[in-house]
Order: structure tokens, then C-alpha cells, then sequence
């Protein structure tokens, strides 16, 4: 049985690291592979920064962006709905918008699963 201490011992060891973009331009620096080609902390950021950024380009011409073994990004319709405001209690309505979606591979989710 799952009490609130315990729940909350869980919460504290399960505690994420965010990583940015500063921080992922520092990891792929420091890997081989980047010294191997010598590239600089500049170049590497400049490309993650074009990746983003042409990934952001894609979504917003609906374009699906698919890294084979890792995930996949897209932008869906979600439909209009109701709501309610829990201040007022009244019901309003929530129109469609696009949203993206991201959907990971079987074998990433299989690897990270293993990882705990």
C-alpha cells in the first residue's frame, strides 16, 4: 500500500535533471565524436540551435519530424471542448486549436525502462 510518506520518500529519489541546450551542447562536446571532427562549443550550438529551430519551422507547416529509434514530432487538431472555470463554476468553451504531439519509439521506451 502506497501511503503519502511514502509517495513522497519516492517522489524525492525519482528527482529529474533538466537538461537545456547549454547543457546538451556541452555533453555532445565533450563525446568523441565531436573531438574527433574538432569541432568548437561555438559550432556545436549553432547546429543544435539550427535543429531546433528547423524543427520549430516544420511544425508550423505541419510537416512530421521522425528520428528513426527515438521519436517522432507532429502537430495534431485537438477538438473543441467544455470546461469548467473553478473559480466561478462556470462552464466555458474551449476552442479546437493544433497541438503538438511527440511519440517515442518501442525501443527507447523499452530502454529507458530498463534503466531504472
Amino acid at each position: 500500500m502506497v501511503t503519502k510518506k511514502t509517495a513522497k520518500k519516492t517522489a524525492k529519489k525519482t528527482a529529474t535533471t533538466i537538461v537545456g541546450k547549454a547543457e546538451l551542447v556541452e555533453r555532445i562536446y565533450n563525446s568523441k565524436g565531436s573531438r574527433q571532427l574538432s569541432l568548437t562549443k561555438l559550432q556545436i550550438g549553432t547546429v543544435v540551435s539550427g535543429a531546433l529551430e528547423e524543427t520549430k519551422k516544420s511544425l508550423l507547416k505541419r510537416e512530421t519530424i521522425r528520428f528513426p529509434g527515438y521519436y517522432s514530432f507532429r502537430t495534431v487538431m485537438q477538438k473543441q471542448r467544455v470546461a469548467m472555470n473553478l473559480q466561478d463554476r462556470k462552464k466555458m468553451i474551449i476552442p479546437a486549436r493544433r497541438v503538438p504531439k511527440a511519440k517515442f519509439s518501442v525501443d527507447l521506451k523499452k530502454e529507458i525502462g530498463k534503466s531504472e
